[in-house]
């Protein structure tokens, strides 16, 4: 195969891939279609290309011709395009499970909520005028969500708890 030719095969493999990752599956199926037309069919490449085709048909829809390529695939040269084509078309061929509408977990819309809090806040909200602290009063004003944000000082004392124990650990020789 000439340079040229594969690079133009690899520039419509990616631009196949990026489409279908961005969901946009029935271009990927054209840029895939074009790779494969361009490419040796039987090349760990062609087979490469051939299965991402498999999936793009499957998510644009096209079930049949995701199974009918896969069943091709399952007699490629290359060992591996085989397995993955196998595991494929176990997938595709596996039959559609039903799950009961009532089985689902109904999560309520919350975004009312949001919206009633929002305005009751506003509506209850009081202009104050506070003294400005001094420096090292850390005391915050608890305004009603139920966050505790005072410092209790738990963190000084866990620093200097840690490090007694760290003291004592090279004393003795542990570290």
């Amino acid at each position: 195969m000439a340079e040229k030719s594969l690079d133009s095969v690899k520039i419509a493999y990616q631009a196949g891939q990026f489409a279908f990752e961005q969901g946009r599956y029935r271009e990927s199926v054209q840029y895939l279609e074009q790779a494969r037309q361009a490419v040796e069919l039987n090349s760990p490449l062609g087979g490469e290309i051939q299965i991402w085709l498999v999936t793009a048909f499957e998510a644009s829809g096209l079930r049949q011709d995701a199974i009918a390529l896969c069943k091709q695939l399952t007699r490629h040269p290359n060992i591996e395009t085989r397995q993955q084509a196998r595991r494929l078309l176990e997938v595709l061929e596996a039959p559609k499970l039903y799950i009961d509408p009532e089985g689902f977990v109904k999560i309520p819309d919350l975004d009312h909520l949001d919206v009633q809090r929002n305005s009751r806040s506003q509506n209850n909200s009081v202009a104050t005028v506070r003294p400005i602290p001094k420096s090292g009063d850390f005391t915050v004003v608890n305004n009603g969500d139920g966050v505790n944000t005072k410092d209790n000082q738990f963190l000084w004392i866990a620093l200097v708890i840690v490090l007694l124990v760290s003291g004592g650990l090279m004393w003795f020789g542990y570290f």
